[in-house]
C-alpha cells in the first residue's frame, strides 16, 4: 500500500509539473546577431553555417526570479556554440515551468554563420 501512494504522488507531481509548463514560439526572424556584422559582399546562401541551439536562464522560487532570461545571451550562446558572427534562420522561443521551484528559459535556434571569414 505504501508503494501505491507513492507512485500515486509521484503521478501527481508529474502532472503538476506538466500542468505549470509553457512554450511559446516569441518570433521568427530572417538574422539576429549581437555583434558588429558587415554584410556589404557577403553571400549568406554560399556561407557554411551551423545549427544551434542557444540558451539564457532563470531560476525561480516561490514565484520569486533569480534573474531575467534575456534575448541578448540566448543569441550569445548561440554564436559562442557555432563559432561565428551571425545567426541565419532564427525561431525564438520563452518557456517556463513551476511548482514551487521553476525555471524561465529563452531560447533561439537558428543556423550560425561567420561573416568574416567567409566568401566576398
Amino acid at each position: 500500500m505504501p508503494r501505491v501512494r507513492s507512485l500515486r504522488t509521484l503521478g501527481f507531481v508529474a502532472l503538476a509539473l506538466w500542468f505549470g509548463s509553457c512554450t511559446i514560439r516569441l518570433a521568427d526572424l530572417n538574422a539576429i546577431s549581437t555583434r558588429n556584422v558587415n554584410l556589404d559582399r557577403v553571400d549568406l546562401d554560399k556561407l557554411p553555417g551551423k545549427k544551434v541551439e542557444g540558451k539564457s536562464s532563470a531560476f525561480v522560487f516561490l514565484f520569486i526570479p533569480f534573474g531575467f532570461p534575456t534575448l541578448q545571451e540566448a543569441v550569445d550562446d548561440a554564436l559562442d556554440k557555432g563559432g561565428g558572427d551571425l545567426v541565419t534562420d532564427v525561431a525564438v522561443y520563452r518557456s517556463a515551468w513551476w511548482f514551487l521551484v521553476g525555471m524561465e528559459t529563452m531560447t533561439v535556434k537558428g543556423t550560425v554563420v561567420n561573416t568574416k571569414g567567409g566568401s566576398r
